[in-house]
C-alpha cells in the first residue's frame, strides 16, 4: 500500500487532467455505484466520508475527511476492485479543490452558452481560485469579475496577472447581474443575491453550500431555470439546500437532471440561447474517486510502482 502526499498529487495532475478524468467519470457514472456523504460529530469535530465503485477503472475508494473549526483535511484511501488489495492512501486536500472546479467546468462546457464574454466569481477562497483556471480550460472570457466580503481586490489584481485576462473587483450583485458565467464559492447560509438579478441565457454554477440548511441562490433564481442539473439525485436530495429549502412548488426533482445525464447525453435537454441554467454542486464519491484512481495510476507510472 502507497502513500501518495498533496505535494506528489500537485505533481502529478494538473487542472486540464482533472476536467478529463471528470468527464470521463461522469459519462461512465451509470457503470458503478456510489456512496453518498456521512457525518459524524462529537463537539466541535467533525467526520465525513464518500465513496465510489468504479470497476471500470479497477479502483474503489472513500475519502475520508475532518472539519474542526471550519478547516478541512482530507485523505482518500483506495482498494482494488480485482483482488480487495488496498493499493494506497492519498493526501485530498489539493485534489480535493481541482475536482470540485473540475466538475464545475465538465457542466460548464456542456451548459454554457459558447459565446460567453464576463465570468463572475462570487467568493474568494480556495474554491474561487481553483475554479478560474478551470473555467478558462473550457470557455474563453474577455473579462472576469470577482465580488467577496474580502480579498476580492487582490484576488482580481492575481487573476490579471497570470491570465493577462482583465478582473476587477465588484459588488455581489454587479457580478450576478453581468455574468453570462456565475460562479458561487462561499460559505453564505442564506442568499447572495436576487435571482431576478441573473441574465437570461446565463450558466450558473452553485458551489459553496454542501448542506442541506446553506444557500447561497434564492427562490427565485430557482424558479426561473430553464434547467436545474445536479451532480447526483440522491446525495442532492439530502445536502442540496439551494433547492431544499425552497417553498413548495418551486421547482420539481421530477425536471432536475444528473451531470452524467447532460455528459452521456441520456437527456431530453436541449440548451436554448436566453435559458437561465443553474448547477447545483455539492461534491460526490465518484468524482474524488475518479481522480484519485488518476493520481494512483500516474504514481505508479512516475515511481515504477
Amino acid at each position: 500500500m502507497k502513500l501518495i502526499t498533496n505535494q506528489q498529487v500537485a505533481e502529478l495532475i494538473n487542472i486540464g487532467d482533472a476536467i478529463a478524468a471528470m468527464r470521463q467519470a461522469f459519462a461512465g457514472i451509470g457503470q458503478g455505484a456510489q456512496q453518498a456523504r456521512i457525518r459524524t460529530s462529537a463537539g466541535p469535530v467533525m467526520m465525513s466520508s464518500m465513496g465510489a465503485l468504479l470497476p471500470a477503472a479497477g479502483i474503489a475508494g472513500y475519502k475520508i475527511y475532518t472539519t474542526i473549526n471550519g478547516k478541512f483535511h482530507f485523505v482518500t484511501v483506495l482498494f482494488s476492485t480485482e483482488d480487495g488489495r488496498p493499493l494506497a492512501a492519498i493526501e485530498s486536500d489539493t485534489m480535493t479543490g481541482l475536482r470540485t472546479a473540475a466538475a464545475t467546468a465538465v457542466a460548464a462546457d456542456h451548459l454554457a452558452r459558447q459565446d460567453v464574454a464576463t465570468l463572475a466569481v462570487i467568493g474568494t477562497g480556495v474554491q474561487a481560485h481553483s475554479h478560474v483556471p478551470a473555467l478558462l480550460e473550457v470557455r474563453k472570457f474577455k473579462e472576469i469579475l470577482i465580488a467577496g466580503r474580502s480579498g476580492q481586490q487582490q484576488f482580481a489584481e492575481q487573476i490579471t496577472q497570470q491570465t493577462g485576462i482583465p478582473a476587477c473587483a465588484v459588488s455581489i450583485d454587479e457580478a450576478a447581474q453581468a455574468g453570462d458565467v456565475v460562479v458561487t464559492v462561499t460559505r453564505s447560509a442564506e442568499p447572495l443575491f436576487s435571482g431576478d438579478l441573473l441574465q437570461a441565457g446565463a450558466f450558473v454554477a452553485a458551489v459553496g453550500a454542501s448542506k442541506g440548511n446553506l444557500r447561497e441562490l434564492d427562490d427565485r433564481a430557482i424558479a426561473r431555470a430553464d434547467a436545474l442539473v445536479v451532480e447526483w439525485k440522491p446525495q442532492a436530495q439530502q445536502e442540496a439546500g439551494d433547492l431544499l429549502l425552497c417553498k413548495p412548488g418551486i421547482f420539481a426533482w421530477e425536471q432536475v437532471w444528473e451531470l452524467g445525464q447532460i455528459v452521456d447525453g441520456s437527456s431530453t435537454y436541449q440548451r436554448q440561447q436566453n435559458d437561465l441554467v443553474i448547477y447545483k454542486a455539492i461534491g460526490v464519491g465518484v468524482e474524488d474517486i475518479a481522480l484519485s484512481g488518476l493520481v494512483y495510476h500516474r504514481a505508479c507510472e512516475r515511481f515504477g510502482w
